[in-house]
């Protein structure tokens, strides 16, 4: 073999690992292409999803917010709430003839009455929901089925 076909050879061979680093180059940016296309198009799908209100993990919100004692207690009218409660969401708090004359309402003693009754009634539905809680908790505790032994073990 002289020199000639030697030089032909090696620039066959650098041809060929130029045209392979640049296949290679090629690869990987188009996996990262997809890749970041992919990813863009994920999170924008589920942007869009909890933007109108449809987010998986929170459930339905009708029955949490249902369900939730303290949505019941500030959804009361003033004269239901203790004097306390309606001092502080009484509109324009910076008047105090206004936070005293709530006060003043809620002294009557047929409107007190009707506010323990319905503290007793919250508080009874709480327990028998605790109690239903523990009782749905208690049924979904599995029970550990007991040890396998073989003769190998």
């Amino acid at each position: 073999m002289d020199s000639f076909q030697k030089q032909a050879l090696k620039q066959e061979a650098r041809r060929r690992l130029r045209a392979q680093r640049q296949r290679a180059g090629q690869l990987r940016a188009r996996v990262v292409a997809i890749g970041l296309i992919g990813f863009v198009l994920l999170w924008g799908v589920i942007f869009a999803q909890m933007v109108t209100g449809h987010d998986p993990v929170l459930g339905d919100k009708s029955s949490a917010v249902a369900a939730s004692p303290t949505f019941r207690k500030h959804s009361a009218p003033a004269s239901e709430l203790p004097a306390e409660a309606a001092e502080t969401d009484a509109e324009g708090g910076d008047d105090p003839g206004e936070a005293a004359s709530e006060a003043i309402e809620t002294t009557d003693p047929e409107e007190l009455e009707l506010r323990e009754t319905a503290e007793r009634e919250a508080a009874a539905a709480a327990e028998v929901e605790a109690a239903e809680l523990e009782a749905a908790e208690a049924e979904a505790i599995e029970v550990e089925p007991a040890p396998v032994t073989t003769s190998q073990s």
